[in-house]
């Protein structure tokens, strides 16, 4: 009878200690350095136990004479295992919309990209991990205006795509 007793206690002291460590939090906030996103912030909602719906502002760093600013959102679905520290799957496809604006000095470029990736997700702790994944972008547009050298602005479709890596740091609140 004692060692049923002490046997439970222990189980119910690890479940409380596991119950204890999951990421509870729905919200996180994030950020990173990817490929078409340059450095960027952002906000993530889990809206179901297994997708994801992310917003990100973001740009370059002034490196160059051009003024990059980007803005994106994506969706992600979780599968697979989950992580000790998580209540979401380690595995993630992701889907998403990026829209780029680049101000140099003679000329103001718009482009807009969709974006499809896979990747994996590491929790530190109950609150902080990081996610990196691998994929393609595809440009869809790109609209060139031209300040005051009186050429006509363009717009092409292309169905360009270019390699996308991404790597973010999240903080669950």
């Amino acid at each position: 009878m004692i060692r049923r007793s002490v046997l439970l206690f222990f189980a119910a002291l690890f479940s409380f200690n596991l119950h204890a460590q999951i990421i509870k939090t729905k919200l996180d906030v994030v950020g990173g350095i990817s490929a078409r996103e340059f450095l960027h912030i952002g906000l993530r909602y889990q809206y179901t136990d297994f997708t994801q719906l992310g917003i990100y502002y973001g740009g370059d760093i002034g490196i160059e004479d051009e003024t990059i600013v980007t803005y994106a959102i994506d969706n992600m679905i979780h599968f697979g295992k989950h992580s000790f520290y998580s209540n979401r799957s380690v595995w993630y496809v992701r889907q998403g919309f990026t829209y780029v604006t680049s101000d140099e000095t003679d000329r103001n470029r718009k482009f807009s990209y969709v974006n499809l990736s896979a990747g994996r997700e590491f929790t530190v702790n109950d609150w902080l991990g990081f996610n990196a994944d691998l994929g393609l972008i595809w440009q869809l547009m790109e609209n060139v205006t031209y300040d005051a050298s009186g050429t006509e602005p363009t717009y092409h479709n292309r169905w360009e795509w270019h390699p996308l890596a991404r790597v973010q740091v999240f903080v669950s609140l």
